[in-house]
């Protein structure tokens, strides 16, 4: 992931640091984001809890107010004359009286149980709160469950009792009391209880949140479940520490929370404006004071590149790191000025020595065959005809002489004669090398030492050229050379006609005296031209069976300065044979398998338009 990500940055500075800046500042929000949300989570939650904690006490005050309202009721009718004497003799009297939907009404209740204290009679009544139809069924419950009520005594102080009663899914809060006179005297003759029907809408209104009141599942604690929006809140309807009769369910939205969380992210969103106002800042910033240099500072590089004159940084002095940058390169750019001038007349100087040696070793090269030729041309010059050539003339004067003898005088004169053609001829042949490796020393001379001077476009005959290169084997001091050639007749390389003639001879004179060096009184040097694939170019290859080198050596061939030979200087033979090619647009490779081994050069030359395409390979 991490090298991904590196991968899609961009190659500007400018991209770079936006890009560092932009991850930097989401990085920096999201981790405020996530505190700012567990700050929140945790502030506004103990805040969310406190409002919970509320709702359930209102939602008991409620469930209390029932519960003490009916409690009052049963207290007022549980202290008079008239409930006290109707428990000695329930008459029909105050049954009619008191006994019915309206009075129930009123006294906010749904049921009247009134119960002797040693359960000799009792009797029950019960009114539907909505049609006001008797309801014994409800009244029989009544009488049947009372003494398994979990009733209580509500407040220190009261002879009441109260608690809460389920039956048949309805909920009823529940308060007894014993029956006393209105004066309080007299022992209690039995028990008054009222029970009241709690509804759900009644509790609605009151919590000013929809409630339902759950009969399948008890907890003797509140219970609150949170979701995204909204809490589910159960509160057990119980007296004191009696169990709990029913849930009262309601749900309440998460205001609080999602006040905090709307806190939460306008904070963010603020923060990411202010970032995104800073980044804006510190872009134009950095473009300004910092990118902007360095580009006018590239600019100037190129520039100098280009022109190729080192020339200071001018503008406004600047006392930052850019500034300070500036002067140093000034005082660099001022530095390599002098070191520039001196290297200069330092190269001049040294240019002339290298061309003077380079010119020097091509001569050797040149003018290595007279020497050999010019003692070739002693042997062929001796005196024309030996001191027997006279006396076999006078024999042939005397006419005494037989004539048998006088044919075997023709034939030994003619045989003189004919040395001395053949001796000639061969003579001649040696001056018109001698004189040919004269011209190429001269032509070497006149030759231009700048490359840039140099025509590369000639058109070089490559068989003539190889032919004149072998000639510095053939008249090698030393081992005799077996020389061969095989180059297809005509073909033409583009380059300049002297430096390609310098280099073969270089090349033939390094395998020559390879071969020296192995110690043999005889050597081979094989030379073949091969195509190129695209046929617009070609290989020549020059394999000598010399002493060859190692894979160090071979390292350090092309070095300027660099020889195998103990006794020769300079090395510019290699080095000036690869430098030359590469400026005529070839190449200069040599190889060998190992030392005593021989060696193998190879050089590829481009072709002139008119040869392209004979030496293309078949198939």
């Amino acid at each position: 992931m991490r090298l991904r990500l590196l991968r899609l940055r961009a190659k500007s500075l400018r991209a770079t640091l936006i890009f560092d800046l932009t991850v930097i500042g989401i990085t920096a929000a999201a981790l405020f984001a996530v505190v700012l949300g567990v700050m929140i989570r945790s502030s506004f939650g103990a805040l969310e809890s406190v409002e919970i904690g509320r709702d359930v006490d209102r939602a008991r005050a409620a469930l209390s107010a029932d519960l003490v309202a009916t409690e009052a009721h049963v207290l007022d009718w549980g202290l008079w004359d008239e409930t006290f004497f109707y428990l000695r003799a329930f008459d029909r009297a105050y049954e009619d009286r008191n006994i019915n939907a309206i009075s129930f009404e009123n006294a906010e209740i749904s049921c009247a149980a009134f119960l002797r204290l040693d359960r000799s009679a009792q009797r029950a009544f019960c009114f539907d709160p909505g049609t006001g139809a008797p309801d014994p069924d409800l009244a029989a419950a009544v009488l049947t469950d009372f003494d398994t009520m979990a009733l209580q005594p509500s407040r220190a102080g009261k002879t009441s009792s109260a608690g809460y009663w389920q039956q048949g899914g309805r909920l009823f809060a529940v308060a007894s009391t014993p029956v006393r006179r209105s004066d309080g005297s007299g022992t209690a003759e039995g028990l008054l209880v009222f029970l009241h029907l709690i509804e759900a809408a009644t509790l609605s209104q009151s919590l000013q949140v929809p409630v339902r009141l759950d009969f399948s599942a008890f907890s003797p604690v509140p219970v609150v479940v949170g979701e995204e929006d909204v809490l589910d809140v159960a509160v057990p309807v119980a007296m004191g520490s009696g169990p709990p009769m029913a849930m009262l369910r309601f749900q309440l939205p998460r205001l609080v929370l999602a006040a905090g969380e709307r806190l939460r992210d306008l904070t963010v969103l603020a923060l990411l404006g202010l970032l995104a106002a800073l980044m804006a800042l510190l872009g134009r910033r950095l473009s300004t004071q910092v990118l902007a240099p360095i580009l006018a500072f590239r600019q100037h590089v190129v520039q100098i590149r280009q022109a190729g004159e080192l020339v200071p940084i001018e503008g406004p002095p600047r006392t930052d790191e850019i500034g300070a940058l500036h002067r140093d390169f000034n005082e660099m750019a001022a530095e390599l000025e002098a070191l520039r001038l001196a290297h200069a007349e330092q190269s001049f100087a040294l240019g002339r020595e290298q061309n003077a040696t380079g010119l020097l070793h091509n001569l050797r090269n040149s003018l290595s065959p007279v020497r050999v030729i010019l003692a070739d041309l002693e042997r062929h010059l001796l005196p024309d005809l030996p001191p027997e050539a006279g006396r076999a003339r006078q024999e042939l004067a005397d006419p005494l002489t037989a004539d048998d003898r006088r044919r075997r005088l023709v034939a030994y004169l003619e045989a003189l004669d004919a040395d001395r053609d053949q001796r000639g001829a061969e003579a001649r042949a040696l001056l018109q090398e001698a004189g040919r490796s004269l011209t190429e020393a001269l032509e070497a001379m006149r030759a231009p030492r700048d490359p840039a001077r140099v025509n590369r476009d000639e058109a070089c005959d490559l068989g003539r050229a190889l032919g004149h290169a072998a000639t510095a084997a053939r008249f090698v001091e030393g081992p005799k050379i077996d020389l061969s050639i095989d180059c297809p007749p005509g073909l033409q390389v583009r380059g300049n006609r002297v430096l390609l003639a310098q280099i073969l001879e270089n090349l033939v004179v390094n395998a020559t005296e390879a071969i020296a060096a192995s110690g043999r009184a005889q050597g081979r040097i094989a030379i073949s031209v091969t195509p190129a694939e695209d046929g617009r170019r070609c290989s020549v290859t020059l394999a000598d069976d010399g002493d060859g080198f190692d894979a160090a050596t071979g390292a350090r061939l092309f070095e300027r300065g660099f020889s195998t030979r103990t006794d020769k200087h300079g090395g510019l033979g290699l080095h000036w044979c690869a430098n030359t090619l590469s400026t005529l647009g070839g190449a200069l490779s040599l190889t060998s398998p190992g030392k005593g081994l021989g060696a193998v050069a190879r050089l590829d030359l481009p072709l002139t338009e008119a040869s392209a395409g004979r030496l293309r390979p078949a198939g």
